[in-house]
């Protein structure tokens, strides 16, 4: 489509992304990460320069913390806004917070903040009115490298969502919205490098809600192109995927329908593959986290219940309401084959933040394991330690934490034939 019949300017869409050169080659330059729109000349080309951000904070984090807003009534909008807001914020966190009755949402990270982490928070039953610029439950805008992980909106509009022009890459993963009101994904203004991986969106009386990337036309104030370069993976909901001209969408392994008709302005569809069918890996951001990272990596971020498939009916059951899930978590180096005498790492990570501030004692132990076999600790008193056995089979192993958290890891210990 002609994008100036909804007020697009070629000046108006300069899109930037902050990134750091790691080499340069005669006239190759090297970035940490991707940019996310291909390059054209004869659409402007690009420009690289050296760039200072001031005011930044760095390395600051919510974590643990329930907040409820005082409303008078359920359209009232003289009270809080948002929760959390993160402005102009390098490597920062929120965690295991809830919020409940903002009018716009549980966290927005704005104002070209970087690096930032949202896992196990919850935004639960909005007051305010359902009129636009409102029920943006989980917000990104003007920001880059974030992930969103293990997070559960309740009555929002727009649950998983991103504003205009939005650099990315970001990250929206085990997600679950219900009593949704409008369309999660990138809303406006061509938000570019997005991932919504296993994203569940629901109405109300279980009506599937919608997953959308598309040309909003002159809805709004003229939002156009809501995104480009935007995968929806293994979710559930309605789908719209769209791809503008010079850019691709995707939607790989969702289950719902996909919808025929654009509800504003019918464009061509994106790549679509296993409609209807989820495919593996269950994940696409775990999968290149392991890939990248290595398995240790998958297990400090990884809750065993998300190893074992979709966590959307527990992020329901839980409701905002303490910890999600589990207290402790305990890993081993699945890296390493394990024969009898191998030293493996074995680790563990304390989820329960009132706990870890009691600075609790740690204790490794054998809870069963193949007869005469032995288990030797590095150090069986440390969160973090490694071990090795006398003899092949399974070894179950538990991690006390303090006096009454407990995890357990199962460790198969191979025959060594060499």
């Amino acid at each position: 489509s002609d994008m100036s019949q909804y007020g697009w300017t070629t000046t108006g869409y300069d899109l930037e992304w902050r990134r750091t050169i790691t080499a340069v080659i005669g006239n190759q330059i090297t970035f940490d990460a991707p940019i996310l729109q291909a390059i054209e000349a004869v659409y402007g080309g690009a420009s690289v320069r050296k760039y200072t951000f001031d005011a930044e904070i760095e390395n600051v984090g919510i974590e643990n913390i329930r907040l409820e807003s005082a409303y008078a009534s359920d359209t009232d909008e003289n009270h809080g806004k948002s929760a959390v807001l993160f402005q102009r914020v390098i490597n920062g966190w929120m965690r295991q917070v809830t919020a409940k009755y903002f009018w716009f949402g549980a966290v927005s990270i704005v104002t070209n903040s970087m690096y930032i982490t949202v896992e196990d928070s919850a935004m639960l039953d909005h007051k305010g009115t359902l009129s636009g610029g409102r029920r943006y439950s989980f917000n990104v805008d003007d920001s880059q490298f974030v992930l969103m992980q293990r997070c559960l909106a309740a009555n929002g509009r727009h649950d998983f969502v991103s504003g205009s022009r939005t650099p990315g890459p970001n990250v929206w993963v085990d997600g679950s919205a219900i009593l949704s009101n409008s369309d999660s994904g990138p809303h406006h203004r061509y938000a570019t490098g997005q991932l919504y991986d296993q994203i569940k969106v629901k109405e109300a009386n279980g009506v599937e809600g919608q997953l959308y990337v598309r040309n909003r036309g002159s809805s709004g104030s003229g939002h156009g192109w809501s995104g480009a370069q935007v995968m929806f993976w293994n979710s559930e909901a309605m789908i719209i995927a769209s791809s503008p001209n010079g850019a691709m969408n995707y939607a790989v392994g969702n289950v719902g329908t996909y919808n025929p008709v654009d509800p504003d302005v019918q464009e061509p569809r994106g790549i679509i593959q296993s409609l209807g069918s989820h495919v593996t890996p269950r994940s696409l951001y775990y999968s290149q986290l392991k890939d990248r990272m290595g398995a240790t990596a998958m297990n400090t971020q990884l809750l065993p219940a998300q190893k074992q498939g979709n966590i959307w009916s527990l992020l329901e059951s839980w409701n905002g309401e303490g910890l999600f899930l589990d207290s402790v978590i305990v890993w081993y180096d699945e890296s390493v084959v394990v024969n009898p005498g191998t030293l493996v790492s074995i680790g563990g990570t304390v989820r329960d933040l009132n706990l870890m501030e009691a600075s609790p004692s740690f204790l490794w132990s054998v809870l069963s394991g193949p007869n005469g076999g032995i288990a030797s600790f590095g150090d069986a008193t440390s969160l973090n330690t490694a071990v090795s056995f006398s003899t092949s089979g399974i070894y179950k192993l538990e991690l006390t934490v303090g006096d009454t958290a407990f995890a357990t890891v199962d460790i198969p210990v191979e025959v060594d034939f060499s």
